[in-house]
């Protein structure tokens, strides 16, 4: 099994790293070509999504922070 990588941003998208396969909301495959990297829209305004397209540089977006654990 091959590894992949999921890294948050703050104040962008999730990059995602490996070798995965991707699908749209209709569940049909998404073509990656042979790309092993990809930004994944967080805030909603991207053009291409699931492809984050840097629209959230024209927003407020920010992730929220992480809740506290209960301890």
């Amino acid at each position: 099994m091959s590894k992949v990588q999921i890294r948050c941003r703050a104040r962008g998208p999730l990059a995602v790293e490996g070798d995965f396969e991707l699908f749209g909301l209709d569940g049909e495959p998404i073509d990656m070509g042979d790309r092993k990297r990809v930004l994944l829209c967080r805030c909603g305004v991207s053009k291409s999504r699931p492809i984050c397209d840097g629209s959230h540089y024209r927003t407020d977006f920010e992730a929220p922070p992480p809740e506290p654990e209960d301890t």
